[in-house]
């Protein structure tokens, strides 16, 4: 007959081995204190501070190969996106306006259209069309709404300019109605969420272009501060092993100063090509674009007003104005670094020449105007050549010489930051090296 086994829960198993949760958790406790005592001798010590200086420059190089990395990245984004998507945008704008005009131009022409203003007509759709398509296919959230109404009314404003010209060439009074109707979808929708599109894609650029000239302070800093530490670190291995120099912490110091030259030489070049772009060259396109955007504005004014057959005084104040920014942006650009070929000055001095001619023709036509002379009052509008396009031309030249100076700039930048992120890198990791290989006679006295 089998006794039957008593099982005391209070006492533990008799040969049981097995530590308890809580004599686990002490042991913990124990070695953690442990370890504490370790720290506080000699080879604990350099232990400690071999990994904090170690954790300092690794963490100084990988922020800013991280930093340099991002800035390589938003630069080409900046000159293969945001600038290409300004400049395309001021196209849309600049083409719609000068088929509106030449459109408007033709209308009023005695007889058959001609065949050049036909044409040139036709190429400002084109080129719009196609700078539309480069904008598209850069658009985002805040742009995307602004290019499909353009895309929406493109198709409907060339339809009613065709009608236009079809009722003048049979002489059905109709066509100036048609005519009228598309320049108000032209002026009231098209133009301005082009002009929205342009003003918003060409203050994202100069935001951005504003950021990636930023010094990188606090990643610099950081690299300074492990110079800083690694010299505290050997002046602290000296007191304590009365050794005035540890050749892998010296060659760890040699090589994150050169990290630090690098980055700060980078840094510089950066900044340098971004101020530069901005004041030479960015500065004169925005003042060349605004300046030929108003006088495609005066320019419409004045046509559309023979059209209707209005007073012309009112478009005069436009006209004022539209001249004056012509002049300043065309002194803007004498005075840069741009105007520094035969050429750009012969440009410059075919511009000047073209709005004195634009302005000459713009007060004839307003005294053929005001004395009833409407047949007078076209030709200053419509002759040939005409002053207005050629000024339209040379301001189209110069501000083609400020972009491909803008994006040399920009391209001189993201040179200089593509040759930071991984030298910066690898010269840290060759540091944490180079510290574990000086440290180590120290460590093996102990052994």
């Amino acid at each position: 007959m089998s006794t039957p086994v008593t099982h005391d829960h209070w006492l533990d198993a008799v040969g049981s081995h097995e530590p308890s949760k809580r004599q686990r958790a002490f042991a913990i406790v124990r070695r953690w204190l442990d370890s504490f005592g370790f720290i506080s001798t000699s080879p604990g010590k350099l232990v400690a501070a071999t990994v904090l200086v170690s954790i300092g420059i690794f963490a100084a190089g990988y922020s800013m190969s991280v930093s340099s990395d991002e800035r390589q990245q938003a630069l080409d984004t900046l000159i293969t996106n945001t600038e290409p998507m300004a400049y395309a945008s001021h196209s849309v704008y600049s083409s719609l306006s000068i088929a509106d005009t030449t459109a408007a131009t033709g209308f009023v022409q005695a007889g058959v259209e001609d065949p050049a203003n036909r044409e040139r007509y036709s190429e400002a759709i084109r080129l719009a069309s196609v700078s539309l398509a480069e904008a598209a296919a850069k658009q985002n959230e805040d742009t995307a709404p602004l290019i499909l109404t353009v895309q929406q009314h493109l198709p409907v404003y060339t339809g009613l300019v065709e009608a236009a010209r079809a009722n003048n060439r049979v002489g059905n009074p109709v066509g100036a109605a048609y005519m009228a109707e598309a320049s108000a979808l032209m002026r009231e929708q098209i133009l301005p969420a082009a002009s929205t599109l342009y003003l918003k894609t060409s203050d994202e650029m100069a935001t951005q272009q504003e950021q990636l000239t930023r010094v990188q302070w606090i990643p610099i800093s950081g690299l300074v501060a492990a110079v800083i530490l690694l010299v505290i670190i050997q002046w602290w291995l000296f007191t304590m092993t009365r050794r005035r120099l540890n050749i892998g912490f010296v060659v760890a110091t040699v090589l994150m100063v050169a990290a630090t030259a690098w980055v700060g030489t980078a840094n510089w070049m950066n900044w340098s090509a971004g101020s530069a772009a901005y004041k030479q060259a960015s500065g004169p396109l925005f003042s060349l674009t605004n300046a030929r955007i108003q006088a495609q504005k005066a320019r419409t004014e004045e046509t559309l007003a023979l059209v209707h057959r209005q007073n012309l005084d009112p478009s005069d104040s436009t006209f004022v104005q539209a001249s004056k920014r012509v002049s300043e942006a065309l002194d803007e650009f004498e005075q840069s670094s741009l105007n520094e070929q035969v050429s750009d000055a012969n440009t410059l001095a075919t511009a000047r020449t073209n709005l004195e001619s634009w302005t000459k023709h713009h007060r004839s036509l307003l005294d053929a105007q005001r004395t009833g002379d409407h047949q007078a009052a076209v030709l200053h509008t419509s002759g040939k050549p005409s002053s207005f396009d050629a000024l339209d031309q040379s301001l189209a030249a110069l501000m083609g010489k400020a972009r491909t100076s803008l994006r040399s700039y920009i391209s001189e930048g993201l040179s200089a930051t593509r040759l930071v992120a991984t030298p910066v890198l690898i010269l840290s990791l060759l540091s944490v090296f180079a510290v574990w290989i000086g440290i180590r006679p120290r460590f093996q006295e102990y052994l």
